[in-house]
């Protein structure tokens, strides 16, 4: 009896063993799955000569909380900037960090309720600021945040930009302008065109034109000043 109770009972260890385990590798596994990142590469052409002018790469992985966080980098005549954002799930900018060692530029910004918080050093200065906002959503990138505004299905919107030569914050608007069917490295994609400018008389003199594709908000291609044009030309993941 006393060996068929030792027996029971290292069978019960042993299944407890196994159990706990197999709730760890599920635990890790989701977690891998949870933050597995959607790894995309952007290049922008000269509008004449087809040259490349700059490339952006990004990555984005979603956190525990819901939201995203995102990693963008742009290289541009040899110089490289950095920059890090935390989102929340309506792509709305919480937190970002840009760096450019080049330029002496390492600044974080911060959201708290209707201010945003800017600290850091920006080209070689030391700089502490605090800009007033509002309940509209701050999109430090709007390639990034007007996936939002796709996947509404809003005919129109409203949020905060950023001005990063000037570190200001601007209220902008964006107008959905209808499906489109364009073609993106080679390739036709059912995408969504955006319109988007600065929500007051400076909208005369700057606007935006982005497509992002219709499925998953993602930004796929956009015209910008003197007829430069920027596309997504690999993708791998999803976020």
């Amino acid at each position: 009896m006393k060996v068929q109770k030792k027996i029971f009972n290292g069978f019960i260890r042993t299944s407890i063993l196994v159990y706990a385990a197999l709730s760890l590798l599920m635990v890790h596994l989701m977690a891998l799955s949870a933050y597995a990142a959607q790894v995309v590469h952007y290049k922008t052409y000269h509008p004449r000569t087809g040259e490349e002018v700059n490339r952006f790469y990004g990555s984005t992985e979603k956190n525990l909380s819901g939201g995203y966080h995102v990693h963008w980098v742009i290289e541009e005549g040899g110089v490289t900037t950095q920059e890090d954002y935390t989102l929340d799930e309506y792509f709305g900018t919480l937190r970002f960090r840009v760096v450019n060692a080049d330029e002496k530029t390492d600044y974080t910004g911060e959201r708290k309720e209707d201010l945003l918080f800017i600290r850091g050093q920006f080209k070689g200065e030391r700089i502490g600021r605090t800009l007033e906002i509002d309940e509209r959503p701050f999109y430090y990138n709007p390639k990034i945040g007007l996936a939002a505004f796709v996947l509404s299905g809003e005919k129109k919107g409203a949020f905060w930009g950023f001005q990063n030569k000037e570190l200001k914050a601007y209220p902008m608007k964006a107008i959905h302008g209808g499906s489109d069917t364009i073609s993106v490295n080679g390739k036709d994609v059912e995408a969504v065109k955006v319109y988007w400018t600065v929500d007051d008389f400076r909208s005369a003199f700057f606007r935006r034109t982005y497509w992002f594709r219709g499925a998953d908000g993602l930004y796929l291609k956009q015209r910008t000043d003197g007829g430069k044009f920027r596309e997504l030309v690999s993708e791998e993941g999803e976020p």
